[in-house]
């Protein structure tokens, strides 16, 4: 009888312990998300205003519930950097907006946690478009 009390006052307390546990994870993902993509954003920015040749490599931290990396809009260039993630109620996007056209190549490969190192570089015409744009490639 002691034992199945104990039991009952136990199992609450592991719950919560573990619901708290998740919860700081999903946060700590989402923080760190919030800071890759701003450093992207920052070097975007900087590389952008000094212009073609300009590059840099910044080491992005990516988050273990990372689904994709989307920077412009998809092949095309834009001025978002969007870094989706699985959360507990579905999909969170973590987006910054750079004053400058920017376009990611061979992103994709880079969505695994871990810390990368990330190429940005500005470019007159970018595939023969006529724009000029900041690049962001893996290193």
């Amino acid at each position: 009888m002691t034992l199945a009390f104990a039991l009952v006052m136990l199992i609450p307390i592991v719950v919560l312990v573990y619901l708290q546990t998740s919860s700081g994870s999903e946060q700590l993902a989402v923080d760190q998300a919030q800071q890759s993509v701003n450093r992207l954003k920052n070097v975007a920015d900087t590389v952008g205003a000094q212009g073609p040749p300009s590059k840099a490599t910044v080491n992005v931290i990516i988050p273990s519930r990372v689904n994709s990396i989307t920077v412009g809009n998809g092949s095309s260039p834009g001025r978002e950097i969007i870094f989706s993630l699985r959360a507990a109620g579905g999909t969170t996007e973590i987006v910054a907006t750079t004053l400058y056209n920017v376009t990611g190549v061979d992103l994709a490969n880079i969505t695994r946690s871990g810390t990368y190192p990330v190429s940005v570089e500005a470019v007159d015409n970018y595939n023969n478009t006529g724009l000029p744009c900041v690049v962001v490639r893996p290193a």
